[in-house]
This record gives C-alpha cells, sequence and structure tokens, in this order.
C-alpha cells in the first residue's frame, strides 16, 4: 500500500485552516467533480450546544461547505442519523449545525427517516453484520466527505474518523453493531460505504468523559486525508493517545483499509511535533484506581477497558460506588477456572459478549455487547440484574444519571485545574 498523504492546518480562523488543507491535498477543484452531489457526514449525535464539543462545531461545516462551493458542486448535502433514540434534525438544531449549513445553503437530511434503502451484503463480514441498509441517494452520490470531531469516547477511547461513519445507518442497525464486535462491524460498514474524505474538526477537541460529558480543549487544528485510518492515528500521536490502546487499527489493518504506521504516512502541512498536545483520557487508568474492587480483566479490549473505567467513575458520581465496594468485574476472553472462586455470585458483574457464556450460570449478572451501550454496565451494578437490550425508558435513564454526573465532572475538572496553576 502506498504512504497516505495527511494534512495538518493550525490556526484560530476555520476558513483559512479547511482551505489550507484542501490545498495540500490537491486542492477541492481536483477533490470535487463539477456539478456533482457532494455529502457531507458532521458528528451530530447527541442533542448539545456547540461550545460543549459533543458535536462538529458548526462554524467548522459552514466552513467546509463554503471551501466546497467554489468547485461548483450541483448540490450539498448535511446528513446524519443521530444516536440511538436521538431525533436527527432536532440534534443538527440544538448544535447549531443545521442553521450554519443552511445559511451556506445547504441541504439537511435526517438518514433515520429515508425510506428507499438499498440492501447491501458485506463480504467476508468480520462481525455479525452481514449486510446493511443505506440509503439509494447516498449510493448514488459522486461525493461523501466525512467531518468528525475528535473527542474521548467511552466504548472506543477516542472517536474521530473511522467511528463517525456508523452514523449512516438506521437505529436497529446502530444497536446491531453494539451487539458484536463493534471495531470490527466499523471496519465492514467502511467495506461497503467509503468516504471520499474525512477532515476533522480538532479546533477544540473533547477530552475527559465523552462522548455526552466532555471538557473542550482549544488544540487549533484542522486535519484531513482521503485515508480515515492515516487520519486518526496522525490524531492520536498529535494528543499523545498511543494507538496500541485502541482497537480500531487492528480492526482496520484487518480490512487493509489504511494505514497508521508512521513510516506508511507522510504529514504535510505541520508537524505533529509542532502541533502537537496531550488530552486527558481518564478511560485508561489503571485498575489500581479503584482498590474496592476486584477485576478479572486478562484478555480485556480496550473498548470494554474504557467502558468500565467510565462506569467506576459514573458510579462514585451517583452515589453508588461504596455501595458496590467489593464487587468482583470481569472482563475480556477468560477460561471457567479465571472466574472468581468462593465469591457471592450477586457481587460477580460480567462486562460484554466475550463472559456470555457464564450467563444464566449462576455466577452473576451481565451487560451484553461487544461493548455494551455505554450505560448497561452501570445499571447492572446498580439492579443487580442483567441488561441486554434497549429498555424502552432508556434515554430517559440516561437523562436522569446526567445531572449528577455532570455535577462530578466539573468538580473533577475545577480540581484538575487547580492542581495545574
Amino acid at each position: 500500500m502506498p504512504k497516505s498523504r495527511v494534512a495538518i492546518s493550525k490556526g484560530d480562523d476555520p476558513d483559512k485552516m479547511v482551505a489550507e488543507v484542501f490545498a495540500l491535498l490537491g486542492g477541492v477543484e481536483n477533490l470535487v467533480r463539477p456539478k456533482s452531489t457532494v455529502v457531507l457526514k458532521p458528528n451530530a449525535g447527541h442533542p448539545a450546544a456547540a461550545e460543549t464539543s459533543v458535536n462538529t462545531s458548526p462554524e467548522f461545516v459552514a466552513a467546509v461547505i463554503r471551501e466546497v462551493k467554489k468547485a461548483k458542486p450541483k448540490d450539498i448535502i448535511v446528513a446524519e442519523a443521530a444516536a440511538i433514540g436521538c431525533d436527527s434534525m432536532h440534534v443538527l438544531d440544538v448544535s447549531g449545525i443545521g442553521a450554519a449549513a443552511e445559511a451556506e445553503g445547504a441541504r439537511l437530511i435526517d438518514i433515520k427517516k429515508e425510506k428507499d434503502l438499498i440492501n447491501l451484503p458485506i463480504r467476508d463480514a468480520r462481525s455479525d453484520i452481514k449486510k446493511v441498509k443505506l440509503p439509494r441517494w447516498l449510493l448514488e452520490a459522486e461525493h461523501l466527505f466525512n467531518l468528525p470531531i475528535f473527542k474521548s469516547h467511552a466504548s472506543m477511547v477516542f472517536t474521530c474518523a473511522l467511528k463517525n461513519m456508523k452514523g449512516v445507518v438506521q437505529d436497529l442497525t446502530h444497536q446491531q453493531m453494539h451487539m458484536t464486535d463493534l471495531a470490527a462491524a466499523m471496519m465492514d460498514l467502511w467495506s461497503v460505504m467509503r468516504a471520499d474524505l474525512s477532515i476533522a474538526d480538532m479546533i477544540r477537541p473533547a477530552e475527559g468523559f465523552g462522548p455526552h460529558t466532555t471538557i473542550p480543549v482549544d488544540f487549533g487544528c484542522v486535519v484531513a486525508s482521503k485515508d480515515p485510518v492515516a487520519l486518526d492515528a496522525t490524531a492520536c500521536r498529535m494528543v499523545g493517545l498511543g494507538i496500541e490502546n485502541v482497537q480500531y487499527f487492528s480492526a482496520a489493518a484487518e480490512r487493509n483499509l489504511g494505514n497508521f504506521k508512521e513510516e506508511d504516512i507522510e504529514v504535510v502541512g505541520r508537524t505533529v511535533e509542532e502541533v502537537h498536545k496531550d488530552l486527558w483520557f481518564p478511560y485508561l487508568a489503571g485498575w489500581e484506581t479503584w482498590p474496592e474492587y476486584t477485576f478479572h480483566a486478562s484478555n480485556a479490549c480496550s473498548s470494554c477497558e474504557s467502558l468500565v473505567a467510565f462506569t467506576m467513575e459514573k458510579l462514585k458520581a451517583l452515589g453508588e460506588y461504596d455501595k458496590n465496594a467489593g464487587c468482583h468485574v470481569v472482563v475480556g476472553s477468560k477460561r471457567d477456572d479465571e472466574m472468581p472462586q468462593g465469591v457471592d455470585p450477586n457481587n460477580v458483574i460480567l462486562i460484554g459478549d466475550c463472559v456470555k457464556r457464564f450467563r444464566g450460570k449462576g455466577v452473576g449478572h451481565w451487560s451484553a455487547g461487544c461493548p455494551p451501550l455505554e450505560p448497561h454496565p452501570l445499571w447492572v451494578f446498580i439492579d443487580r440484574e442483567d441488561h441486554f437490550e434497549m429498555e424502552p425508558d432508556f434515554r430517559e435513564r440516561m437523562a436522569r444519571d446526567e445531572k449528577p454526573w455532570v455535577e462530578f465532572i466539573e468538580k473533577m475538572r475545577a480540581d484538575r485545574n487547580a492542581d495545574t496553576e
């Protein structure tokens, strides 16, 4: 595979930075065909204001639209399928992306409301997702540009170019992807629905406990590449996140979707060293951070490890940490003799599909998925019962948990700021 080119621009003007990365990759006229349809896929998964960095920034989206218009396309569409249970148009409205896009003459489309869907088989699927339904107009568009924001993420350590494409599927497929190997399922999706170009919003990326409870950081960069794997790997190096901590890259390599090794990537514009700034990824904390619990985590993947770390902190926020002290947390593929012995089964929490076979054998309570849906491990601790599907009150319960969690994060942020002064 030839080297992948990744363009990095740094500054304080989104228009200039976007224009620069397009120029570094050959110019917008060479990347966009005249009279074509260009679909822009931002990260607009959850209803949150622009300043939170939960979603791609509206100023960035507008800057991309203005640059794309220079190539005189026929149509520019901003499309999204928001997170499970979220209304895409509402998210586009609350985030400011909708108004910014329409002000520039782009059309908005909610992918979840589309009825004319093509059922695409996935050849040699590495996950349980054997086919995916995608809108006909999306498949027929001449260009698909992926516009993620870089932020920490409980399920996958971080989200950027590769994970953002999960927002082109319907809710049912979205949920099914979490019930199998999510990293492999994402790469299966990329094998049939590939973006022509990924342009990452790293103007104010988010550290901390993303994807919802974010801590935005002034970083001032835009990063772009035709290779989403190379973009994500470069972004990780920019923020000090070791790629060995992320499950994406081995799954992408299996699919031969792009390059992640430094020697296989040509960085143009600014260098990684020029823009480097460490971000905080609390999901990577060691198990000794929570000594009141016993972790059985051999062979655990980074996705489940980060989700368990998130769960431990959220238990603290909800006043449930001390109540559940003494629990044994089992995560990762296990032999029977690696399971906790002589322990009250009620105090054994099973996380993820790797330990599915122990469910119902009287050895604990189980949270399904690979990795599980974000709140399910938390609720298994609190309810002491299995959680393996989306309950009718899923979003309502998440909303109830949010207020104490936000207060907890605000205190943690204040404490961290005080420590660094």
